[in-house]
């Protein structure tokens, strides 16, 4: 008997831990990659949209994920339908790890060598090309 529980305990964890981070990838990526170039020297630099971003991200992460948890209750009521269980953990284990992870993403996108894209530029790549062709594919080992 214990044994099954405990069996099924792993599994929802396996289950909640799996999917919130396949959710953070998903939106993590898009996210650091308009913070990096949106940012000063990025390749659609737009200042204002990068604080925002960068606000957003910071206010994520300096808030403990307890708190976090209870803040999102109504939230994740309205999403998932439910405040316990698997699928309702699955919400603020999300928006929690989401900010994380775009900072480790940004962090690999800046690291990608600026000579690379200019001279994706001065072969007249356009600017998604970049991301896309350059951008992304160098940082994919550090993300």
């Amino acid at each position: 008997m214990w044994a099954e529980r405990l069996l099924q305990g792993t599994l929802d964890t396996l289950l909640m831990v799996g999917v919130s981070s396949l959710i953070a990838l998903l939106l993590g990526i898009p996210l650091a990659v308009v913070l990096v170039t949106s940012g000063k020297g990025g390749i659609y630099q737009a200042p204002t949209l990068n604080r925002l971003l960068g606000g957003f991200v910071n206010l994520f992460r300096s808030v403990p994920f307890l708190i976090l948890m209870v803040a999102l209750i109504p939230f994740t009521r309205l999403i998932v339908g439910t405040t316990y269980g698997v699928w309702a953990a699955v919400v603020p284990l999300t928006i929690a790890a989401t900010p994380f992870f775009a900072r480790i993403a940004e962090v690999s996108l800046r690291e990608v060598d600026h000579g690379l894209i200019e001279a994706a530029q001065a072969m007249g790549c356009r600017r998604w090309h970049i991301i896309w062709h350059v951008l992304l594919p160098e940082a994919r080992p550090g993300i």
